[in-house]
C-alpha cells in the first residue's frame, strides 16, 4: 500500500497545508511536488520528512509533506485543482485532486452542515406526539415539548446531555447546538469572510427553531427537561415508548440496568438540568435569541430574555439540587459563565457582568501550573485534570468569550495569560511524541486514579462502557485554538495555534490514517453505520460521525471499524459511525472562528 493522504475538501490559501504519504513498502524518494491537475505543471516542491513510529497504530510508515508556503488565490473564493506527486523510481504516487483557495472549507462544507440540522428536526409523527408527551417513571402529567433535533443517527430522542452520573463528563448536546448556531452567526458577521447573505438567514431559521424548542423544554421550576423526548425501542410505535426521561444520579441505564435504580427515589429534579447538564447553554441560547428577532419566532425578544434570566437565577440558587453530587464543579462554572456572558450582552444589566466576573475567577482558580509557561485546568477542588469526550476546549473558550465583555485590563490580561499557558500545554502534549497528523492528545485520569497522556479518549473512565470517537473533542480544541490565535499578541504562538486548529479539521475531513472523510457527502471513504450486521441507520448529508478511537483492546492502538467483516465480534459500530449533534455543532463553531 502506498497512498497520499490529504484533506479531501481542500486547503485555505493563507493557512497551514500538509499531506502525508502512508506506505507499508520502502519509498525511494526524498521530495514531493505540488502540481496543477489540469496541466501537471509543478508549482511547488518540498522534502519528504519521515515520521517515527506513531504509538501502536500499525498503519504503516508516514512521511510528512508540508507545502504551507504555497499561498495562491489569497483574495479569491475559487481556485483550480492540484495533486501531490511523489516521483518514485517504481512509479509516481499521486494524490486525489484538491483545491486551494481562501475559505475553501467554509464554502464547501458549512451549508451542508447547516442543512444537516434541518434534516434532524423532530417533525412528523414525533412532533405530533411530543405536543402532548408524558414522563417515563413516576412523574405525572403531560407537556408540549415538541421540537429539537434528533440526537444521533440511531437515536430519535432529544437530549440536553447524558452521563450525568459521572460528575465530570456531561457532554453538551442539543442546547449547545442551539447556542452554537447563534454564535456562528455572530462570528460570521464579525469576520472578513464574505460567506453571508442567505446562509446566515438559514442559520437564523435553524437557531430560532432551537430557541422555540428550548422555551417549550422549560420546566415549571425554570430549569429544563434534561433527556427527552426519547424512546426505548426504535421498532416500536412512537406512542408506545416515547416519553420525557430522567437520569439516575449514581449510575447509568444507558447500557443495561442502572445499579442504583432500587436505591434512588425519582423526584422532579431527576428530569431536569443543572448548569452542566445542559442548562447553561440553554440559557445562553435563549439570551442570544433575544438579540435575533425572526419572523417564525413564537416569542418576543423580551420573552426569550425574561425566560433566560429566570432560568439563570433559578439555577444560580438551586443548581446543587440537579447535580449528581450536590455540588458545583468546573463544568457548571464554565457553562454558567457562557450563560452570564450572553445575558449581559442581551440585557446590559451590570448584575450579569458581575456574575460573569465571579464565574471567570472560579474557572481561572482551576488552573494548575506545571511550569512557568504551561498548565492545565482541574475539574474540581483537587488537581484532577479536566478532559472530555466532547468539550475539552470549552474552559478556554468561555474565558475568551468573557474577555469580549470585560473592561478591566488586568482581568483581561490574566485571562489571556492563563489561556496561553493552557494551550501551550495542549501543544506540548500533542508534540511530545511522534504525531505526524498533529492530532490533539489529552491528559487523562481514569476511574482508578491512574493518569497519563494519550491520543484518544480512554476506555476506563467513569463513563465506561461509554467511549467513542473524539471528533467533537478535537473540534472544540480547534475552536479554542482559533479563538486564542485571534487574541494573543504572540505571533509565533498564533501561528502554532492556527496550525494545530487546521490539523484537527483536516483529520475530520480525511487527512487521517484511514483516508476517510467523516463529514457525510464530502470527500471519500465515508463510514457506514451497521447495527446487528444490518444498515438500519443511514447517515444524513452534512453530519459528522463519532470518529476514530484508540484500539478496541489497546489504548495505544487505533481503530475505525467500517464494516462487519473487519471485526466479526463487533455487530454495532456506533462508536465510530454514528453521527451526533456535538460533532456538527463544534465543526460549525470551529470553522466560523477562523478570523482572516
Amino acid at each position: 500500500m502506498k497512498r497520499i493522504l490529504t484533506t479531501h475538501v481542500g486547503y485555505d490559501s493563507g493557512f497551514s497545508k500538509k499531506a502525508i504519504l502512508q506506505t507499508d513498502e520502502p519509498v525511494n524518494a526524498q521530495t514531493f511536488r505540488l502540481a496543477l491537475e489540469s496541466s501537471s505543471a509543478t508549482v511547488f516542491t518540498g522534502n519528504l520528512i519521515k515520521s517515527d513510529t506513531v504509538a501502536q497504530w500499525n498503519k504503516g510508515d508516514f512521511y510528512v509533506m508540508d507545502f504551507s508556503q504555497f499561498q495562491p488565490n489569497q483574495d479569491q473564493n475559487f481556485g483550480p485543482y492540484y495533486n501531490i506527486i511523489v516521483d518514485a523510481p517504481e512509479g509516481p504516487i499521486v494524490s486525489s485532486p484538491f483545491q486551494i483557495y481562501k475559505n475553501v472549507i467554509e464554502h464547501s462544507t458549512m451549508s451542508a452542515v447547516a442543512y444537516y440540522f434541518k434534516s434532524q428536526r423532530a417533525t412528523g409523527e414525533w412532533e405530533a406526539f411530543d405536543k402532548n408527551i408524558g414522563f417515563r417513571g413516576p412523574r405525572e402529567g403531560t407537556v408540549d415539548a415538541h421540537g429539537g433535533w434528533f440526537d444521533a443517527t440511531g437515536d430519535v430522542g432529544i437530549h440536553m446531555t447524558h452521563q450525568s452520573h459521572t460528575t465530570y463528563f456531561n457532554p453538551q448536546q442539543a442546547s449547545f447546538s442551539a447556542y452554537a448556531l447563534y454564535k456562528v452567526m455572530d462570528l460570521l458577521k464579525e469576520s472578513s469572510n464574505e460567506y453571508l447573505g442567505i446562509f446566515i438567514r438559514r442559520l437564523l431559521d435553524e437557531a430560532s427553531y432551537g430557541a422555540d424548542w428550548l422555551m417549550r423544554a422549560r420546566a415549571p421550576s425554570s430549569s429544563f427537561y434534561k433527556s427527552g423526548p426519547g424512546r426505548k425501542n426504535a421498532y416500536e410505535p412512537v406512542a408506545k415508548n416515547r416519553a420525557i426521561g430522567f437520569e439516575y444520579k449514581k449510575s447509568s441505564a444507558q447500557f443495561g440496568s442502572a445499579t442504583s435504580a432500587d436505591q434512588e427515589e425519582i423526584t422532579d429534579e431527576y428530569y431536569e438540568t443543572s448548569f452542566r447538564s445542559g442548562g447553561g447553554y440553554a440559557i445562553a441560547a435563549l439570551a442570544a435569541a433575544s438579540r435575533y428577532p425572526y419572523p417564525s419566532c413564537e416569542h418576543s425578544g423580551y420573552g426569550y430574555l425574561d425566560a433566560a434570566r429566570a432560568s439563570y437565577l433559578h439555577l444560580e440558587e438551586f443548581n446543587d439540587r440537579y447535580t449528581n453530587d450536590a455540588s458545583w464543579n468546573l463544568l457548571d462554572e464554565f457553562c454558567a459563565l457562557e450563560a452570564a456572558v450572553e445575558l449581559y450582552k442581551a440585557s446590559n444589566e451590570m448584575g450579569f457582568l458581575f456574575r460573569a466576573r465571579d464565574l471567570a475567577d472560579k474557572v481561572m482558580a482551576h488552573y494548575i501550573p506545571i511550569s512557568d509557561d504551561s498548565g492545565y485546568f482541574s475539574v474540581n477542588e483537587t488537581d484532577r485534570p479536566f478532559f472530555s469526550a466532547t468539550d475539552e476546549g470549552t474552559p478556554i473558550i468561555a474565558l475568551l468569550n468573557f474577555c469580549q465583555i470585560e473592561k478591566d485590563k488586568n482581568t483581561k490580561a490574566k485571562i489571556l495569560d492563563i489561556a496561553e499557558k493552557a494551550m501551550r500545554f495542549k501543544l506540548s502534549l500533542t508534540s511530545e511524541v511522534s504525531n505526524p497528523f498533529g492530532y490533539a492528545r489529552l491528559f487523562y485520569q481514569d476511574k482508578d486514579g491512574n493518569r497519563g497522556h494519550q491520543f484518544f479518549f480512554p476506555h476506563n473512565t467513569e463513563m465506561a462502557p461509554w467511549w467513542q470517537g473524539d471528533n467533537a473533542r478535537i473540534l472544540s480544541l480547534s475552536t479554542a485554538a482559533r479563538h486564542l490565535a485571534a487574541t494573543t499578541k504572540d505571533p509565533v504562538l498564533a501561528q502554532q495555534l492556527n496550525a494545530f486548529a487546521d490539523d484537527q479539521i483536516a483529520w475530520v475531513l480525511g487527512l487521517n490514517p484511514f483516508d476517510s472523510c467523516m463529514l457525510e457527502g464530502a470527500g471519500r471513504h465515508s463510514i457506514d453505520y451497521f447495527f446487528k450486521r444490518r444498515f438500519d441507520f443511514i447517515s444524513a448529508p452534512g453530519g459528522i460521525v463519532n470518529g476514530i478511537t484508540s484500539g478496541i483492546d489497546n489504548e495505544e492502538g487505533i481503530d475505525f471499524i467500517m464494516s462487519p467483516e473487519e471485526r466479526p465480534d463487533i455487530d454495532d459500530n456506533w462508536r465510530w459511525a454514528e453521527q451526533w449533534l456535538p460533532h456538527a455543532s463544534w465543526y460549525l463553531y470551529a470553522i466560523a472562528m477562523k478570523k482572516v
